[in-house]
């Protein structure tokens, strides 16, 4: 359980269904762009959890449809995927207000500030907490905020700036902390999750491969020169051997967490298995051991799968040698033998072999060999 942080754009979506802004992926840009009014001019922002985004550049303001693409792919350069247009609303700064609500061991706390705005934290004396139901705005908007906190299992939420016209709230900027542990109750859901930071070459693809299957694939770097690197399927399982190197003490060799699941093919998982060794050998630690693990699948075919992950090492060859990695495999499901007996063969003939269990050993078993061979 943590409190994670979600987009501009489905945070704006949940706390406004008739919210005009539109979510822009990178890959998918052209056609993202296309649901755009031509009539209107937008705002384009780099939607990544980013804060104070105007101050670093990562905004454009005024953009007609017809340059939006241009606009987007200026703010790409700086290494980022994701992004969020929405209409331009005229207004003065002293129509922009601060609002926040945050839920605590007593409650929920409001924090409310008549000048919000991008200065907000130079004038920390201007902000007032306060019960929610004392806030100086409309009721129905308080109250059905309230409502959408609880559903959403939200832990934080930021409005700033805020501005209210004839009774009505407009959510120029919204921030949203929701507790991981509401996923499977609310609307949103982990492809809304972003993090404040560049993604890396490996970690952008993998994204675009996320979101152009039927299968799930999530890679994320946490050490650039971490020594143990994962090579993971099934959300559970993932989380109990990343737990274990942790659980050693190990947390600071770790370069990476993240998953393949829901059945991907050889292709997709060759093409998965390609990024996690190219960021695996940029790693200025060496050795490198390399874990292939993950509990006893239903669907996925260990054995079309395996293939994939052969096909990737092999492709890298030489440069895993040469880095003495050794790889550690766990696996079990549909092909297990079929699948083991593949990749033994493959890693033993190329003097990559550390170990290779089926779904008889301990599931965490892996990470103390890896750990030996890291140690030695």
């Amino acid at each position: 359980m943590s409190r994670v942080k979600l987009s501009e754009y489905r945070a704006k979506q949940l706390l406004d269904a008739s919210s005009s802004a539109v979510s822009i992926h990178l890959d998918t840009a052209s056609s993202d762009i296309d649901k755009l009014d031509s009539s209107l001019a937008y705002v384009i922002k780099v939607d990544q959890g980013i804060k104070k985004r105007g101050k670093q550049g990562l905004l454009k303001l005024n953009i007609a449809k017809a340059n939006a693409l241009a606009a987007v792919r200026e703010l790409s350069s700086k290494g980022f995927v994701r992004f969020i247009a929405e209409p331009m609303l005229e207004h003065g700064d002293d129509e922009e207000k601060y609002l926040s609500f945050e839920r605590t061991r007593n409650g929920i706390v409001a924090s409310f500030s008549h000048t919000g705005g991008i200065d907000i934290e130079d004038n920390p004396e201007s902000v007032n907490q306060l019960d929610p139901q004392d806030l100086p705005l409309p009721k129905d908007f308080i109250d059905k905020i309230l409502t959408i906190i609880d559903k959403e299992h939200i832990t934080f939420l930021e409005i700033n700036p805020l501005v209210v016209r004839d009774g009505s709230c407009i959510l120029l900027d919204a921030a949203v902390l929701v507790d991981s542990a509401g996923e499977y109750q609310a609307s949103w859901t982990s492809d809304d999750i972003v993090e404040a930071r560049t993604l890396t070459e490996a970690e952008s693809t993998v994204s675009v491969m996320d979101q152009n299957s039927p299968a799930a694939f999530s890679f994320r770097v946490l050490n650039p020169n971490g020594a143990l690197w994962m090579l993971l399927s099934g959300g559970g399982a993932s989380i109990t051997i990343a737990d274990e190197a942790a659980n050693q003490g190990k947390s600071h060799i770790i370069g990476n967490y993240g998953e393949y699941s829901g059945g991907p093919t050889a292709e997709e998982t060759y093409l998965y298995t390609l990024e996690v060794i190219k960021q695996a050998l940029a790693s200025e630690a060496e050795p490198l051991a390399i874990i292939v693990a993950g509990g006893v699948a239903n669907f996925t075919d260990v054995k079309k799968t395996f293939k994939g992950i052969i096909q990737a090492l092999g492709e890298r060859l030489e440069d895993l040698q040469s880095k003495k990695v050794r790889v550690y495999v766990r696996r079990g499901g549909p092909n297990e033998t079929e699948g083991l007996a593949l990749i033994r063969e493959f890693l033993d003939r190329n003097n990559l072999l550390g170990a290779v269990h089926g779904s008889d050993m301990v599931l965490t078993e892996v990470i103390n060999e890896a750990l030996e061979y890291l140690d030695a």
